[in-house]
């Protein structure tokens, strides 16, 4: 156990990082070359491999720093820090169970870092290779201890076919969740079409959550598109100027995570509630993930004020909005987030509809010290409001063993 007495601590949205060179060895004869790795240098520089593409990893380091010093941080944001340096336990499970450990962490269910992108692949059988391979690598992962680790599984959203078998393939090794951007993935079509209908059954069918989880990049329609977050400069007028500010190789990272991913997680909630997704699937388990919580409240009151008074709008809502969101929805926290005991006592959400992240080994990660700054933010609630939040939620959500068994 975490320490934490009697209550059960589960970091709902983890990381990893792709490991530098597994996945060639998983990988299938033909697609070798192109799937995701890191290849050295004898100059010591890495470069990654990726669907044909060839180009500098320096930068990438920077989604793994979390625990390092202020020195190696900065080195990182510079894009000095090489990718195979950054926290061992992005790629290796022993560290990441002791690091879980020193933060008082139960269970960690763990999203990919640069693969959220994988969407993106214009070759649909490429990705489906890419998606099987890194979900049998988390797999291997996750076998380290089965009881403390769990994978959220790719899908090859290119190909909804392939999809949908990759969603049962992953049920079988023992995943919990699949991922999806909060972005249109199919032809522009947002979640409400029917062409995902097929997906969304063989979720309920598998019992398989989906998180929706954004990506700092524009390479799918939204915020970050859009509204050229990912050009603005810190520096000179919002237009861009000569000095654009950002991570290397993602851009200005303020504005892409600050904007793009909580407008992409309102718009995507807005079809799945009032688009009648939740109506037609009442047993569709849907997360949405590292967009803050805090808006959750108002954002619901407002599709529900609507949907009154233009009812004729939505008319395959049999419910309002905020009564699906409270059936099979859940929405994460930051450690820190101010509004958490405010939204856990709201009406339209409540203590049972919230679960929390470390974000670890990303940069924004407060490890060590996760579940500390949690307690703090929490302390205003009642102990089994605590204990839902903390960790009761999430083992529900994604059906996670009890902690007798993880002990």
């Amino acid at each position: 156990m975490s320490g934490n007495g009697a209550f059960r601590f589960v970091d709902a949205d983890g990381h990893v990082l792709e490991h530098p060179t597994r996945y060639v060895d998983l990988a299938p004869e033909g697609f070798k070359e192109r799937i995701w790795h890191i290849e050295t240098k004898s100059d010591g520089s890495e470069w990654l491999h990726y669907n044909g593409d060839v180009g500098t990893a320096n930068g990438m380091a920077a989604a793994g720093v979390a625990g390092m010093s202020a020195e190696r941080r900065e080195a990182a944001f510079r894009g000095e820090l090489l990718y195979t340096k950054v926290a061992p336990a992005a790629f290796e499970p022993g560290p990441r169970l002791e690091d879980m450990a020193n933060d008082g962490i139960d269970q960690s269910v763990l999203y990919p870092t640069m693969l959220l992108a994988l969407a993106s692949l214009k070759d649909a059988e490429f990705a489906a290779v890419q998606a099987r391979v890194y979900n049998d690598w988390l797999a291997e992962y996750c076998s380290a201890d089965r009881n403390r680790l769990f994978g959220v599984a790719a899908v090859p959203q290119q190909d909804l076919k392939r999809a949908i078998e990759e969603v049962y393939r992953a049920k079988k090794q023992g995943h919990v969740a699949i991922f999806l951007r909060p972005n249109p993935m199919v032809d522009g079509q947002y979640f409400d079409d029917p062409v995902y209908e097929p997906l969304w059954k063989a979720c309920e069918e598998t019992d398989m959550a989906i998180g929706f989880h954004p990506f700092l990049a524009p390479d799918l329609p939204g915020a970050c598109r859009a509204l050229h977050l990912g050009n603005r400069s810190t520096t000179g007028d919002l237009q861009g100027g000569s000095q654009p500010g950002g991570i290397a190789p993602f851009g200005n990272v303020y504005f892409t995570q600050a904007i793009a991913n909580p407008f992409d997680m309102m718009l995507t909630i807005s079809y799945l509630l009032a688009g009648g997704v939740c109506e037609r699937h009442p047993s569709l388990k849907c997360i949405f993930l590292e967009a803050n919580g805090g808006w959750i409240v108002p954002w619901l009151e407002r599709l529900d004020h609507h949907a009154e008074i233009f009812s004729w709008d939505v008319p395959d809502l049999k419910m309002l909005p905020s009564e699906y969101f409270k059936r099979q929805c859940w929405i994460s926290f930051d450690t820190d987030e101010s509004t958490l005991a405010f939204t856990a006592n709201s009406p339209l959400v409540g203590a049972d509809r919230i679960i929390w992240a470390s974000d670890y080994p990303h940069p924004d990660a407060k490890y060590p010290g996760t579940t500390e700054e949690l307690k703090k933010s929490v302390a205003p609630l009642s102990d089994d409001q605590k204990a839902r939040v903390y960790g009761e939620n999430a083992a529900d959500l994604y059906g996670l063993p009890s902690l007798k068994k993880a002990a």
